[in-house]
């Protein structure tokens, strides 16, 4: 995109100087001054002016806020997730507790019963579900109130076999 050297004056060529045409200081400076126009004009296309310059380093410096300020909150929002998730296992755990000692399960047999029973949890089967499965095949232990007390021989009558019952039916 070269543009046509216009002269204002049109120079014959200068006899016996093979067609060579001379210009002066000013029209030199003129064309020297067009063609440095021109070059800056191509190496500064499609560059940023000053005031988009200082713009964009403005918007760049907001955004640097901008990143501070998204980093708290999701520093704030992963604290407050692990907090949650601690208080909703303390809750499981509260659940599960209360779930055993409701099926009459006490001290290490509750202990042992809750370990197993989180070993079956799975998609299919729930903490309760485990909890009456592993229950159902368990035995109590009973005890026999009607052992004799002293070095005698344990009683046999009928006085002795009713209060047997009435206290096996208390347990």
């Amino acid at each position: 995109m070269s543009e046509p050297i216009t002269n204002p004056a049109v120079q014959e060529p200068t006899p016996g100087n093979g067609g060579e045409v001379t210009f002066t200081q000013a029209e030199v400076d003129a064309l020297i001054s067009k063609e440095k126009a021109r070059a800056v004009a191509k190496a500064t296309k499609g560059m940023p002016s000053e005031e988009e310059l200082t713009a964009y380093r403005t918007w760049k410096d907001g955004q640097a806020g901008e990143k501070d300020r998204w980093d708290k909150l999701t520093g704030e929002r992963d604290t407050l997730a692990g907090k949650l998730t601690a208080a909703e296992a303390e809750r499981d755990q509260l659940k599960r507790d209360l779930y055993l000692a409701q099926k009459g399960l006490t001290g290490e047999e509750a202990e042992f019963i809750a370990f197993k029973a989180g070993k079956m949890v799975d998609d299919k089967t729930t903490f309760e579900q485990a909890v009456d499965a592993l229950t159902a095949e368990r035995k109590k232990t009973t005890f026999d109130w009607t052992a004799p007390v002293g070095g005698g021989s344990p009683k046999t009558g009928e006085n002795d076999v009713m209060n047997a019952l009435i206290r096996g039916a208390l347990k």
